[in-house]
């Protein structure tokens, strides 16, 4: 049989991607390998929203290519679609499938044919009991530092009845947490997300009604939402279900209004601070993390500290992200880039505020007893909380801990 491995650079999309890959592949008579030194074929799923994600991939395909001189390198993903030619200049080699055509690679690898509308049975996402659950694909909003939406332009979204049978599956299979995720979750059930505040509506909430109507002691995390796509309705089947978890991780990537502007975000601070106390009325004990990123073109030290001040006053965690100018992006254009040096010591800044902000969160529970997924480096309530081994209950089943 051959033997398949897999490496995945970025977002819970791709590893969604990948596992599926993974699925098929085992369906075609191939077996997963955890060696890429000794395996017949490596696939590595790549990432391209910075130039370090650039890197960190061609590092890993030269090490593959030294230490496995015979096995075939395939390499898909959005680096692969955005810079094809930079990968196959690493050796011949290197096989390079776009996005569009990550699909066919089980195919490509076995040689066999298999239906592409088959739903593929997952049941491994590295061992972990939170599944990841791809139901959109596409962007089409216009910021100003993000290749993405010319990577992966064209908005699908999959069919309820699909994401419930694959849901299903896999609770069947032992998950306990099942983790929406898509490159523009918010915009479900839309051909385009139309970029702009009172626009962004999808049927998101309509797939939530059908999954948490699945029986068993299970609860569904959403990855990620921008700030337009929190509706009332959504807030509201959150609070009447506790098969919902009351984390919301919403990206505001800066917190000041000229250098939104700049990003070609479609918000200011006046709207994102009222959606905040519209999701923080319905659910007062919920957790609001949050992407932000430090050092864009002419971000000066006042609207660095806005955005600080604005990230310590509303959110409780935080993923930090210097500024990457990616070719073929306006922001590449913009005038004032930061010097690295103030990226670092932002950057730092930032990272500082994280710790403090998860413990301040930490802190307001304390005292309280919250239910748990345990895993095998500890868990996560479901507004968000790490908790660190150990726990009581066994990895893989829900225990209640105190805070």
């Amino acid at each position: 049989m051959t033997s398949v491995f897999f490496h995945t650079f970025g977002c819970k999309v791709n590893q969604y991607e990948t596992e599926a890959a993974r699925a098929r592949l085992e369906k075609l008579g191939c077996v997963a390998s955890r060696d890429f030194s000794s395996s017949d074929v490596c696939v590595i799923n790549s990432c391209s929203v910075t130039e370090e994600a650039d890197k960190k991939c061609r590092k890993f395909v030269r090490r593959i290519l030294r230490e496995n001189p015979q096995g075939r390198v395939l390499v898909t993903g959005c680096y692969a679609t955005r810079d094809p030619e930079a990968l196959r200049a690493l050796s011949p080699r290197v096989e390079v499938y776009s996005n569009q055509e990550k699909d066919i690679i089980p195919q490509i690898v076995s040689g066999c044919s298999l239906s592409a509308d088959e739903s593929p049975v997952l049941t491994l996402f590295g061992g972990r009991s939170r599944a990841f659950v791809k139901v959109q694909d596409g962007c089409d909003a216009k910021c100003t530092y993000c290749i993405i939406p010319s990577l992966r332009p064209e908005m699908t979204s999959r069919s309820i009845d699909d994401i419930t049978r694959q849901a299903s599956g896999l609770l069947e299979a032992g998950f306990k947490e099942i983790v929406l995720t898509g490159i523009r979750l918010g915009s479900y059930g839309l051909a385009s997300s139309g970029g702009r505040v009172g626009k962004v509506r999808g049927n998101l909430a309509d797939l939530l009604k059908h999954l948490v109507k699945i029986p068993g002691d299970f609860r569904i995390r959403l990855s990620s939402l921008e700030i337009t796509e929190v509706t009332e309705e959504i807030l509201e089947l959150a609070r009447g279900t506790d098969k919902i978890c009351r984390h919301f991780h919403l990206p505001i990537q800066s917190g000041n209004d000229s250098v939104l502007r700049r990003m070609g975000r479609w918000y200011d601070t006046a709207f994102f601070r009222g959606q905040i106390g519209m999701i923080l009325k319905r659910l007062p004990d919920a957790g609001l993390t949050t992407d932000v990123i430090v050092g864009f073109p002419g971000e000066t030290d006042e609207n660095f500290e806005d955005t600080r001040q604005f990230l310590e006053k509303y959110f409780n965690g935080l993923h930090v992200f210097p500024f990457s100018a990616r070719k073929g992006t306006p922001a590449v254009k913009l005038s004032g880039h930061c010097p690295p040096a103030v990226i670092r010591e932002r950057v730092n800044i930032l990272l500082n505020l994280d710790s403090v902000l998860r413990e301040r969160f930490r802190a307001k529970f304390a005292g309280t007893s919250r239910k748990v997924l345990s895993e095998v480096d500890g868990g996560f309530t479901d507004n968000g909380i790490r908790i660190p081994l150990p726990l009581s209950s066994p990895s893989g089943s829900f225990g209640w801990v105190a805070i």
